[in-house]
């Protein structure tokens, strides 16, 4: 029923909380009694316990001794749409975030999450160095995309931490160099989550997570930046806008 490589807890929590963002579990509805709930996932009341400490963290549920377990009232989030339109989209998205820079770091190419991806777009060797600048993005304060930039050294040298928690990558590099970005090119796929990135959205190893890896070049051509945006699904829905004409068959 599980993928043993990820804990039974982190199943249930996300199928609970699945069902509670998308209105399957409405406000103020009771939850079953954690005896029912491991009966029916076939797992002990102390990994059900554990699946709901987790979402009574989220303020997702209430559970009131004596009574049992509820959904709060008014549920705190929503699913949030992805965005995938322009540059401006992108940086517009970002600002509805309370964001977490968690540091701007130099390293070589072959320390990289994406080695050769980095090689190939800023065209550099193994052995070169170039700025990683790392976010965590939240939603009333709950931890729900982790931000991963590859951008150039001497770009790197107009970014602080300060700066990240307080305005998007883009703004801040406009305003300190006068650069404008062109063009860019997104991707979309799941993936197992790594550890590092797990451990920031509070999630599991091997979880799975939306990435969303956009390639974005400055108006001149020239490559400015990888940024891979790593993003619990449970708080995600992709859209698609399609016309009559779009429809074919």
């Amino acid at each position: 029923m599980f993928n043993k490589k990820i804990p039974f807890y982190f199943h249930i929590e996300s199928l609970l909380r699945q069902k509670i963002l998308t209105g399957q579990l409405q406000s103020g509805e009771k939850l079953p009694p954690e005896k029912e709930l491991a009966a029916q996932f076939g797992v002990s009341q102390i990994t059900i316990r554990t699946a709901l400490a987790n979402l009574e963290a989220e303020d997702l549920i209430t559970r009131m001794r004596g009574k049992g377990t509820f959904v709060t009232k008014n549920v705190p989030l929503s699913k949030q749409v992805i965005v995938t339109g322009d540059v401006q989209s992108f940086v517009e998205d970002s600002r509805k975030y309370q964001v977490k820079a968690l540091g701007i770091d130099k390293k070589k190419v072959s320390e990289t999450r994406i080695p050769r991806e980095v090689e190939d777009f800023f065209g550099l060797k193994s052995e070169d160095r170039l700025g990683v600048v790392r976010r965590v993005r939240m939603l009333d304060k709950t931890p729900v995309q982790f931000l991963e930039n590859f951008i150039s050294p001497e770009t790197a040298k107009h970014v602080t931490v300060k700066a990240l928690s307080e305005q998007p990558l883009q703004t801040i590099l406009k305003e300190e160099m006068g650069l404008e970005i062109g063009r860019s090119e997104t991707y979309l796929e799941s993936i197992p989550a790594d550890p590092d990135v797990a451990e920031s959205l509070h999630s599991t190893v091997f979880a799975p997570l939306f990435l969303l890896r956009s390639y974005i070049w400055f108006t001149s051509g020239d490559p400015f930046e990888i940024v891979s945006i790593f993003m619990r699904p449970d708080f995600f829905k992709y859209k698609i806008d399609t016309s009559r004409n779009g429809f074919r068959g």
